[in-house]
């Protein structure tokens, strides 16, 4: 085995992990390493982290704990090494999806709980050697052209991150603008794999269409699979910590049909295209993730444009039934977890995302868009890995475009009780509804030329 003295020196003085898998134990020896000498030098893991580290050494001197999950090294040598051994097994036992979980024979571990970090803002070198037949993937960003080698890119602490670890397959796939490496745990033939890549591969592609390509260079997609309720995609989340990964539930059983025919891949994948807005601002991201859930799907050919803006309409009556008028919008998106007002937020945010998209097409005759907004977003400022205020997010927008349409339906909509009115905007777009909650598009609306372009396929 390779000592981690012989990689090659970061700059900046990273920190240097060396992790070696022992799978009959579940267990990781780690090797933390820093360049930079200092007088003091901490160390930390998440609450109840150091619950799942044995035998944590210093090469040189003494290492001190000073509170649950921190501990204080006093004369820091440069170059000078922790060792310890993270049990991953009893992380995925913490009874705690979001901490840690076993799906077939793979570990879905929370780095914060056994991945002891420095305090500062530096990324960091990883090398993981595993034994033959078992795989590693972070949403660590890969070195190329060295296999088990990453950089942890920094991203606040708080910000969950999953790191799978075992006998799994994972495969990269390269499109327009980016990777992404997609892992597979649980049980699945090879016919079943070649489908479940079909899906994800269709998913990016839609996604795609609105940027021209991926918003993201390097991303991770995990598939945890597993029956349930009769539905081909159970759920998805996104995950930012770390790096930028999207975790969903699927049936491996089922038919491509019937996994193009979700939406969940496109509404998870959606989120790479805006930061993190915090949740006061969730009614702007799970908004943008709705209204882009139908629109993209359109774009990409997995729905006609008719049944996208019957979606869109589905999801609109959702958010109607569950509109709450005691708080404003920005108060309900702040309270969304602990009210369970998820459509209300969802799909009022989406109303929002409509609008806007109407209100630039219309004034700008088609040059401006919520699309061409995001791009320049992406361009200038997607890379950074902070949270933004929802209100500094949209003047972002409105500056990079030349425009205050964003600012001013942002006022208003963050203000509003109860779920926004549309019908005005649904007779200007030529949108009628129709019998059994089906719309009909009408070419003589003043803005159905808006409408179209909406959904023209990519």
């Amino acid at each position: 085995m390779t000592g981690l003295c012989g990689l090659v020196p970061a700059l900046h003085a990273a920190p240097r992990y060396e992790l070696s898998y022992e799978p009959d134990g579940e267990r990781l020896q780690v090797r933390l390493c820093v360049d930079e000498a200092a007088a003091q030098r901490d160390f930390r893991l998440h609450r109840g982290g150091a619950a799942h580290v044995d035998a944590l050494q210093r090469e040189h001197g003494r290492i001190e704990r000073t509170g649950d999950s921190r501990w204080r090294a006093a004369d820091w040598r440069a170059g000078e090494c922790l060792r310890y051994t993270a049990r991953l097994g009893d992380v995925a036992q913490s009874g705690d999806h979001d901490v840690g979980s076993r799906v077939g024979a793979a570990l879905l571990v929370a780095p914060q709980q056994w991945l002891i970090q420095t305090d500062g803002e530096t990324e960091a070198e990883v090398r993981a050697i595993l034994p033959t037949g078992y795989t590693f993937a972070p949403p660590w960003r890969p070195i190329d052209g060295e296999p088990g080698r990453y950089v942890i890119p920094v991203t606040p602490f708080s910000w969950s991150a999953l790191v799978a670890i075992g006998r799994f397959e994972e495969t990269r796939i390269d499109l327009p603008g980016g990777s992404v490496r997609l892992s597979v745990l649980g049980e699945a033939s090879a016919a079943q794999h070649a489908t479940l890549q079909q899906w994800v591969r269709h998913a990016l592609a839609a996604v795609s269409t609105a940027h021209g390509e991926l918003p993201l260079p390097q991303t991770q997609v995990v598939l945890l699979l597993g029956r349930g309720r009769g539905k081909a995609v159970g759920f998805g989340q996104s995950l930012r910590g770390q790096g930028n990964a999207v975790h969903i539930r699927v049936d491996p059983e089922a038919s491509l049909a019937a996994l193009d025919a979700d939406w969940t891949a496109v509404h998870e994948f959606s989120h790479w295209a805006h930061p993190y807005l915090g949740d006061d601002g969730a009614w702007l991201a799970e908004g943008l993730a709705s209204y882009w859930q139908n629109v993209l799907r359109a774009r990409g050919g997995l729905l006609t444009p008719a049944q996208a803006w019957t979606d869109l309409e589905a999801g609109f009556g959702r958010g109607r039934g569950a509109a709450d008028d005691s708080l404003t919008l920005a108060q309900l998106s702040d309270a969304m977890h602990a009210k369970r007002a998820y459509y209300a937020v969802y799909w009022s945010g989406a109303a929002f995302w409509l609008q806007a998209d109407v209100d630039l097409r219309r004034a700008s005759g088609g040059r401006l868009s919520v699309d061409e907004a995001m791009r320049r977003f992406r361009a200038c400022c997607l890379a950074r890995k902070r949270e933004w205020d929802a209100a500094e997010f949209v003047a972002k927008l409105d500056e990079l475009i030349g425009s205050d349409v964003l600012r001013q339906r942002y006022r208003e909509y963050a203000q509003r009780r109860g779920f926004p009115p549309l019908d005005a905007l649904y007779r200007q777009l030529g949108l009628q509804r129709a019998d059994e909650g089906a719309l009909r598009l009408r070419d003589d609306a003043p803005d159905a030329a808006v409408r179209d372009a909406i959904m023209r396929r990519r």
